[in-house]
């Protein structure tokens, strides 16, 4: 079955989306976010809408019945102090005794230490972080480091042998390390994020940060994700109490009035049943790593496309020239907005059927609120589908 769509009509040219939804407005207002689905929803048929009421009204949105149902909830209730203080202490001594620190390990590990890009670092001196990605990147990068005398500490991100980047980066960054360091200097300098032992799977002198199984659930909030935010220099512990304040929020207004469980509602019908795709659009170049990490989180997203979209980020600063419209599946956007100044709102709206998430700034507390909105909505999704998540290491 189609959805029809009928566009809401465009905001004024000249006002700005992001201070005209987020700071006058508290129509949309969500939590820490603000959240604009009305138009899209209401492309939803009641026939549609009718069995969700029941489904959500089977619950009661009790901080002990979402937790026992949605085990992302439950890795957030259970973070403590206790669990950062590792993290947080080490990657201390890594900034005082590195002037380069080099990520390599897994893709999808890779991508999420992006999201340190979304932020200015703090105020001094700080050891320059880099992910490689190009296919002969040990033949440029290394010998400039060495060239310059720099010291240099390794981090590997997961644990997947055999995959691509894991393959392209890992060997080539230990082999060059070896050869440049003492064992005992090894030790110091090159730290492995994994389940399991890596030194010993790897039979190489390193340290060894262990993130539990259950990281998987929500990598973004376990070592993977948050200790390439404390290699830049910021306080990670931020980014969980922004999610945890979103998780409230869903407490307290547990009803389809709620814009997570519409969004999750949403994503059920369109991409679940209808087989429509979503489309990750951003203001600017800027938030493409919290883009990529999105495409990520949400699987069905435009890379699933056939043809694909032109841009894999078409942020308004992309001039789309499609020449495929007529052939591509149903889909619609995810437009993401950070309080952007002087962003014309016309702009972001490109006749398809959206959902736009603003948050009111960019900054740790409210990123961990933006990516717990949608991941609640996609643990919601794999609940109501029977979807067991995808572990992110390899066997």
């Amino acid at each position: 079955m189609q959805i029809s769509w009928n566009p809401a009509p465009k905001p004024s040219k000249g006002s700005s989306l992001s201070q005209s939804a987020t700071e006058t407005s508290q129509e949309h207002r969500h939590g820490l976010l603000h959240c604009d689905l009305d138009a899209l929803w209401a492309s939803l048929s009641p026939e549609q809408i009718e069995p969700w009421h029941g489904q959500i009204s089977n619950w009661t949105g009790k901080s002990d019945e979402l937790r026992r149902n949605l085990p992302l909830l439950e890795v957030l209730a259970q973070f403590r102090e206790a669990d950062l203080e590792p993290l947080r202490t080490l990657a201390l001594e890594l900034r005082a005794n590195s002037d380069d620190i080099v990520f390599v390990g897994s893709s999808q590990m890779l991508d999420l230490a992006r999201l340190q890009e979304l932020f200015d670092g703090p105020g001094g001196r700080g050891p320059r972080l880099h992910l490689p990605r190009s296919k002969a990147w040990e033949h440029q990068l290394l010998p400039a480091l060495e060239a310059v005398g720099s010291r240099v500490s390794v981090v590997i991100l997961g644990w997947s042998p055999g995959e691509l980047l894991w393959e392209r980066g890992v060997p080539p960054a230990l082999a060059w390390m070896k050869g440049r360091y003492s064992e005992a200097e090894l030790h110091r300098r090159v730290v492995g994020l994994s389940s399991r032992s890596m030194g010993q799977l790897l039979q190489y002198p390193m340290r060894h940060v262990n993130v539990v199984e259950r990281a998987f659930l929500a990598p973004i909030y376990s070592g993977f994700g948050l200790f390439p935010l404390y290699l830049a220099g910021f306080e990670a512990s931020s980014l969980i109490e922004g999610a945890r304040s979103q998780v409230r929020a869903l407490e307290k207004s547990w009803s389809l009035d709620n814009a997570t469980l519409r969004y999750a509602v949403l994503r059920q019908i369109l991409t679940m049943q209808e087989g429509w795709v979503e489309a990750v659009v951003t203001p600017d170049s800027f938030l493409e790593p919290l883009g990529l990490w999105c495409l990520r989180l949400l699987e069905t997203s435009c890379q699933h496309l056939d043809p694909p979209i032109p841009y894999p980020f078409p942020h308004l600063q992309c001039q789309e020239h499609d020449s495929h419209p007529a052939e591509r599946p149903h889909y619609y956007e995810l437009q993401l907005d950070y309080a952007s100044p002087g962003l014309d709102s016309s702009l972001m709206d490109r006749g398809r059927p959206r959902c736009w998430l603003g948050m009111p700034r960019l900054d740790m507390y409210t990123l961990g609120g933006c990516i717990s909105h949608l991941a609640t909505s996609v643990a919601l999704n794999h609940r109501w589908s029977e979807i067991e998540s995808p572990p992110v290491e390899t066997e």
